[in-house]
């Protein structure tokens, strides 16, 4: 009974996996922020969401275990919060997209990279060797309600600056790295489409563009094609 309310679960979201591939599923588990979670749109809408099903559609079986991601947090709450959840749900692949937050609470390059190292390496502890995708921030600027955000100060400026620490910690540590920001950056040639309701967050549509760009990226990693 168990397994069969299980397979009901994933089933209502949207998340089926071929019967005799089941077994051979990586369980994927994301972490991050409000990005992540999905805030502003349904949870099958999330970009881990979409992304799990392109890549079972595509022949790469994955499951989603998860989704502990939280709407507002930072470096700081995914150390003290995150990491838990994280390491229960007994991950084999998963990605990370961090650091707005870090920003908006005045984050310097050394307080962001300091506690980045931190959760890179709970995470690493606890997953195969560089089954993580670091995803850059988005730049929220051009969002309906994005500038009442900035507080004065230049948000694709400081999503540059912190994404600048990201990749350079994806590539000291050989992890594959996803640029979004560009992606976000053309959303604002359509922000009607491309922002949920909130006149914040990103809309599925956006999300989906996201996935696409990650999609390579993950599928190449869980076929060990790297």
């Amino acid at each position: 009974m168990p397994g069969w309310k299980m397979f009901c679960i994933w089933t209502a979201i949207g998340l089926s996996f071929p019967l005799g591939a089941k077994a051979e599923s990586r369980v994927y588990v994301p972490l991050g922020d409000s990005y992540t979670r999905g805030e502003g749109v349904s949870p099958e809408e999330s970009f881990p969401a979409q992304l799990t099903r392109r890549l079972n559609e595509t022949g790469v079986p994955v499951q989603l275990g998860g989704n502990p991601a939280e709407s507002g947090w930072t470096t700081q709450d995914l150390m003290d919060q995150g990491l838990s959840k994280f390491e229960k749900l007994r991950p084999g692949f998963s990605t990370l997209l961090i650091g707005v937050n870090d920003w908006l609470q005045g984050a310097s390059n050394r307080e962001f990279s300091y506690r980045l190292k931190k959760v890179l390496d709970a995470m690493q502890a606890v997953l195969p060797p560089h089954r993580l995708i670091l995803i850059s921030i988005p730049d929220f600027s051009c969002s309906p309600d994005g500038s009442r955000l900035g507080f004065g100060r230049s948000a694709p400026n400081g999503m540059k600056r912190l994404n600048r620490v990201l990749k350079a910690e994806a590539e000291e540590r050989g992890l594959p790295w996803v640029d979004i920001f560009p992606l976000s950056q053309q959303a604002c040639r359509e922000p009607a489409a491309m922002y949920a309701q909130d006149h914040f967050h990103p809309s599925a549509q956006q999300y989906s563009l996201w996935v696409e760009a990650i999609l390579p990226v993950a599928q190449a990693l869980l076929r060990g094609e790297k």
